[in-house]
């Protein structure tokens, strides 16, 4: 492939691009990992697992039709965006890097080393500090965060999809997302909400059920994170400020969406727990086999919860009796951690943060007037207000 390895490094024979012609290169590529990562024979795998004891999932993946090796080489040597400020073109520039890199990493799918290699080269791994506070977290119940109490949620009754997708439509409505709409897919993940930025909708599992606290946590987490960012980036007029972009991004997305949980008083100590582990699975199982990291793991999770667990840090992966890791979900712990401390030290960055998919430091393209304020920013009060119709 093409073996970008530094994705700051200009190429060799760089060549300068139109904003308009480079976002048109950039929008046909396909990359829907978690699409590709997915085994295709996840369910039978899983039951195999479950049913043995010392087993390890052999998975098999399918890469989707794309034109990804056209593409990217058109736009490999561009250097230079030539009608934008030179901080969008050095962005956009490292945004095609690691779309070249991301295409490598769905293409080494199933070669457990080469996977890796590219994996913790585009991610990175969790550092000792991180993975120590991941631990304390785990150990002392979060007791430093300010977390809901999970006994009041447990004896909450569950709503079904009418009611769930009422709560949407009424949220839609009080955040001026008229256009947008809940909409039924078999293609969700059991229980499961994703958002479908494109279409403008929220996809759910046709067998939703959700606890009141838990939808409302969802509702601040996609919509009061991920859609209001989308829709400030839109408006930015820099496509690519959007949707996932550079790697950066992407703990501020997520770390953002748990701030906003805990900031509204929704984060239960199990959905802090889940991140805090998947920190501790990725550092320490690169070179264990999945069944080892599943035993160390089921000692105090249930065992469907623990291969789900694993299965996030051992996707991507053939055969799963030897070494190999994915390391990009220590991204959500990192990145809460990482919002948390800038909030107490600069409240007013929270603002700044939403003028798009951005991270802390281009958050000064704001304030220099680069890109534009953000229109939508998350309420405490426009939240309550949708939530008192829901009980709370």
């Amino acid at each position: 492939m093409f073996g970008i390895k530094n994705k700051k490094a200009k190429t060799v024979n760089s060549k300068s691009m139109t904003l308009e012609k480079v976002t048109r290169h950039l929008n046909k590529l396909r990359l829907p990992l978690s699409l590709v990562f997915t085994p295709v024979n996840l369910a039978s795998e899983k039951k195999k697992f479950l049913e043995a004891s010392t087993c390890n999932p052999q998975f098999k993946y399918e890469i989707v039709k794309n034109s990804n090796n056209e593409i990217i080489e058109s736009i490999k040597d561009v250097g230079e965006i030539s009608d934008v400020d030179p901080r969008i073109s050095d962005f956009y520039v490292e945004l095609i890097r690691d779309k070249i890199q991301t295409h490598e990493l769905m293409t080494a799918v199933g070669d457990n080393k080469r996977f890796t290699e590219i994996a913790i080269d585009k991610f990175g791994m969790p550092s000792y500090k991180l993975f120590r506070n991941a631990c304390i977290a785990i150990r002392t119940h979060g007791r430093s965060y300010n977390l809901a109490n999970s006994e009041k949620v447990k004896n909450e009754e569950y709503l079904g999809f009418k009611e769930i997708k009422d709560v949407f439509e009424k949220s839609f409505q009080a955040f001026g997302l008229d256009d947008w709409k809940l909409a039924k897919s078999k293609k969700i993940r059991s229980n499961g909400v994703k958002m479908g930025l494109k279409k403008k909708s929220v996809f759910v599992d046709p067998n939703i059920r959700k606890r009141p606290s838990d939808l409302k946590k969802t509702i601040v987490h996609e919509i009061g994170t991920h859609v209001f960012r989308h829709l400030n980036g839109l408006e930015t007029g820099y496509h690519a400020l959007s949707k996932p972009n550079v790697n950066t991004y992407l703990n501020i997305e997520e770390g953002l969406a748990m701030y906003n949980e805990e900031m509204m008083g929704y984060l239960r100590f199990s959905h802090l727990r889940e991140r805090a582990l998947l920190v501790w699975l990725i550092q320490i199982g690169q070179t264990m086999s999945f069944r080892d990291l599943y035993n160390a793991l089921s000692v105090a999770l249930p065992p469907k919860t623990s291969f789900n667990l694993v299965l996030r840090v051992k996707r991507g992966l053939g055969d799963t009796s030897k070494p190999g890791i994915y390391p990009r979900d220590y991204a959500y712990f990192r990145g809460f951690r990482r919002v948390r401390r800038m909030m107490e030290r600069k409240p007013y960055m929270y603002e700044l943060l939403y003028a798009g998919k951005i991270d802390f430091k281009q958050t000064k393209w704001v304030e220099e007037g680069l890109i534009k304020k953000p229109k939508y920013v998350p309420s405490k009060e426009a939240f309550r207000k949708v939530f008192k119709q829901i009980g709370g």
